[in-house]
């Protein structure tokens, strides 16, 4: 018994002073260095870059845009809202859409660090745009709008596809043309079937798009480790907005040439029905 103790005291002693050891050891490395112990970090310029932009981006200019796009529409709405309807509290397509967007991406901004579920954090850009992506691939249904208006169009009114609502929406209030263009785009919507098709096709092509960044943002979050992850959906989100824009771009350059030769098919019809 006094053999075990003895065994226990020698144990404890040295193990004190290897601790004191390895103390002392330390601390003359720290006062040898004249330094504190180090702290590493590093950082790319790109990523730093980038991170601000989606810092402003967020909590800048969308808060100053919804302000904005709400007060022309409730203010001047006789100018710049839909068409056939008056009422300041019916906002118009582009508007709607916009908000079901900020209020879904809110969801892991406000989540995830309470869960806490940082994974959940990174869903926030496919959170902001998935909800788009969805109401675009409903919009092809052409389905009656169910008492409810959409832009310039009433209740009972086949939706059309959702570029067509949001070329409206912004060109008639963003760059202020005001009710004359939603008369326009409206005009050329019964008069011209390429026209219809071109907005079917960017509507198609937009909500393909999202779900495909969807998808691959949910497959990097949650399979990826999380410090390759922030950094791929962080910069992700900004590339797949330029190739997205640029895709759009092409798509309506050539539906608008298609529509021209549409149109000039038309007129040599015409004349040589008349010729004939």
């Amino acid at each position: 018994m006094q053999t075990r103790e003895v065994e226990d005291q020698t144990t404890a002693t040295a193990d004190a002073e290897e601790s004191s050891s390895g103390s002392l050891t330390m601390n003359d490395h720290a006062d040898k260095l004249g330094n504190p112990p180090p702290l590493r970090f590093s950082f790319r310029w790109i990523t730093l870059c980038l991170y601000l932009v989606f810092l402003l981006f967020c909590n800048v200019l969308i808060p100053c845009l919804l302000y904005y796009l709400l007060q022309i529409l409730v203010r001047y709405r006789h100018k710049y809202g839909p068409l056939n309807d008056d009422k300041w509290w019916h906002l118009d397509f582009f508007m709607w859409v916009y908000t079901l967007c900020l209020f879904v991406f809110a969801f892991p901004l406000a989540i995830a660090p309470a869960i806490p579920l940082y994974n959940f954090f990174l869903m926030s850009t496919a959170m902001l745009v998935g909800p788009l992506g969805i109401v675009y691939l409903i919009s092809l249904l052409a389905f009656r709008l169910p008492g409810v208006w959409c832009s310039s169009d009433g209740p009972g009114t086949p939706m059309k596809p959702a570029v067509f609502y949001i070329v409206e929406d912004i060109v008639a209030v963003d760059f202020m043309h005001g009710r004359d263009y939603r008369t326009a785009i409206h005009e050329r919507w019964h008069a011209s079937p390429p026209f219809r098709k071109m907005m079917s096709h960017l509507t198609l092509y937009w909500g393909l798009s999202v779900l495909l960044y969807v998808g691959i943002t949910a497959a990097v979050t949650w399979a990826a480790p999380f410090g390759f992850a922030f950094g791929w959906v962080l910069g992700q989100f900004f590339i797949w907005a330029a190739v997205s824009a640029l895709g759009s771009w092409m798509l309506t350059k050539w539906g608008l040439a298609a529509e021209r030769h549409w149109w000039s098919q038309q007129k040599h019809t015409e004349k040589g029905d008349s010729l004939g």
